[in-house]
């Protein structure tokens, strides 16, 4: 059964993690827009989004003098972050600042995103030019079908291994340029015991696989190392049911974790979303950002989800 992301906090802790691996090892990527910058570079304004028609719209504002440097990373905290649609302002957002060590980010409380509509987003800083992006939520594809059987083994200590093969089915639209994110997620529940028979769980966290590779090599599939999972472009494939097979692997210790859900997660990425992921390493940053550097990128998302065990 396909069913709405329940688990939208786990999610932003996750978009952060992209965030900082992205300022610190890959490029930026848009539609239209090149900037060449040089490795130790004066400092650059970086703003960067992917939002959802399931969840709040937020942006991320930070200034680098490195794309390649996490240690020079500021965030600020004095922005002026506005979203706007159909020209009309929809909200001015507020900083949020997170527990422990998640950056500050912008984030809106009345806005709930819908696809096919543009948004844009304005960010003022006090002594810099207006930065401005604009994106849309493309229109969801469904996850057609989706397939999950694992195997397990014993691993070093006390770690269980599971090996899995897992399976994808989407029917492409005709006609349309579309752009897809598969993801995969082990739900995994900390717990301990307070008394021999009082176990305190603690919350729910998503785990990548360590491992997961297509099982045909000529698959249209390409992989997103950070985080174990494949970005597709419908060029070869456009209007057909297509099936996308892979095998993986994750490791995770059952006497301090309780396994909870597998999850698929097939997104419907805009075309700045997958360059964006898809951006070759080097000295070349592909950019959606006016006056600034970054990405501001629409998706829409369906999940399949699996039991681990009987």
């Amino acid at each position: 059964m396909t069913c709405k992301l329940q688990f939208y906090t786990t999610m932003r802790l996750i978009r952060i993690q992209y965030l900082l691996l992205t300022t610190a090892s890959i490029l930026f990527a848009s539609c239209e827009d090149v900037v060449n910058l040089p490795i130790d570079s004066t400092p650059e304004l970086f703003v960067f989004s992917n939002f959802s028609d399931q969840n709040n719209l937020d942006v991320y504002v930070y200034k680098t003098t490195s794309v390649f440097s996490k240690d020079t990373t500021e965030y600020i905290k004095d922005a002026i972050v506005k979203v706007y649609a159909d020209g009309e302002l929809i909200e001015e957002l507020k900083l949020v600042n997170p527990p422990g060590d998640a950056p500050p980010f912008y984030a809106t409380s009345n806005l709930s995103p819908v696809f096919d509509k543009e948004y844009t987003i304005e960010v003022k800083i006090e002594g810099h030019e207006t930065i401005t992006a604009k994106n849309s939520i493309p229109t969801p594809v469904n996850l057609e079908d989706s397939s999950f059987k694992p195997q397990f083994s014993q691993g070093t200590d006390e770690d269980l291994v599971v090996n899995f093969a897992t399976s994808v089915s989407l029917r492409d639209p005709a006609g349309v340029e579309n752009f897809y994110h598969i993801k995969f997620y082990q739900e995994l529940i900390p717990y301990f015991l307070q008394t021999p028979n009082d176990t305190v769980f603690g919350d729910t966290i998503l785990v990548y696989p360590s491992i997961v590779k297509k099982v045909n090599e000529n698959s249209p599939a390409n992989n997103y190392s950070s985080d174990q999972s494949y970005l597709l472009k419908d060029t070869n494939f456009d209007g057909q049911y297509i099936t996308v097979d892979f095998t993986g692997q994750y490791t995770f210790n059952p006497k301090q974790t309780k396994a909870g859900r597998f999850l698929i997660e097939l997104r419907t990425v805009s075309k700045a979303y997958y360059l964006f992921y898809t951006g070759d390493e080097g000295d070349v940053l592909f950019n959606n950002i006016d006056n600034g550097v970054g990405n501001f990128a629409g998706f829409t998302s369906k999940v399949n989800s699996f039991k681990l065990t009987d």
